[in-house]
């Protein structure tokens, strides 16, 4: 007797399943990871966005503009009031901190701002005095 094998047996088509499940597993991990990674970025990208209008707003109005950050967000204002607030989105959180530019645009006050995601610190930025140079360090 000759037997012909048409199609698979179901010891190959498990295998062959759990191999395209552990492929899947390890994508989407790594998908994960960088969507994460990108949400953190676009967050600083605010924070630095806002902080550059902060001192253009110095500048065109010639007269000091703060900064102040608190938990869940962050004001910019004049000796007017407050000019924009902003609300960080959930699980974002900065650490307590004043910044601020003189009427030519140079920062007044130097420090350091942590950017937390969840209970963890996501990034770093230093602002230094003089040098007007704003660094992010992860």
């Amino acid at each position: 007797m000759v037997f012909s094998r048409r199609g698979f047996t179901l010891v190959e088509l498990g295998v062959v399943i759990f191999i395209l499940f552990m492929i899947c597993a390890v994508s989407l991990t790594g998908i994960m990871h960088l969507r994460q990674k990108n949400i953190i970025k676009i967050q600083q990208s605010n924070i630095e966005e806002n902080l550059l209008l902060a001192r253009n707003m110095a500048k065109q109005q010639a007269q000091s503009v703060d900064i102040i950050f608190f938990d869940t967000g962050y004001v910019i204002q004049n000796n007017r009031g407050v000019l924009k607030e902003v609300t960080l989105p959930k699980p974002f959180t900065v650490s307590s901190l004043r910044l601020g530019f003189n009427a030519e645009g140079n920062p007044r006050f130097a420090g350091t701002l942590f950017l937390y995601h969840g209970n963890r610190t996501a990034a770093r930025m230093t602002v230094a005095v003089g040098s007007g140079i704003i660094t992010w360090t992860r």
